[in-house]
């Protein structure tokens, strides 16, 4: 998915299992950047990892 987006996109992965984790997993790093992006428009400068 990351190849066909190219650069005018950013992932961000959520290391913990399951499909549509935002604000569901208690994934504090994930939620952030997510909120960040839907509050300001602002994508994270590269793509990101966050634990789970």
């Amino acid at each position: 998915m990351r190849k066909a987006l190219g650069k005018r996109a950013r992932l961000v992965t959520v290391g913990s299992g399951g499909h549509g984790v935002y604000l569901s997993n208690g994934n504090a790093c994930g939620d952030h950047k997510v909120t960040t992006f839907l509050r300001k428009g602002s994508r994270p400068k590269k793509d990101a990892y966050c634990a789970g």
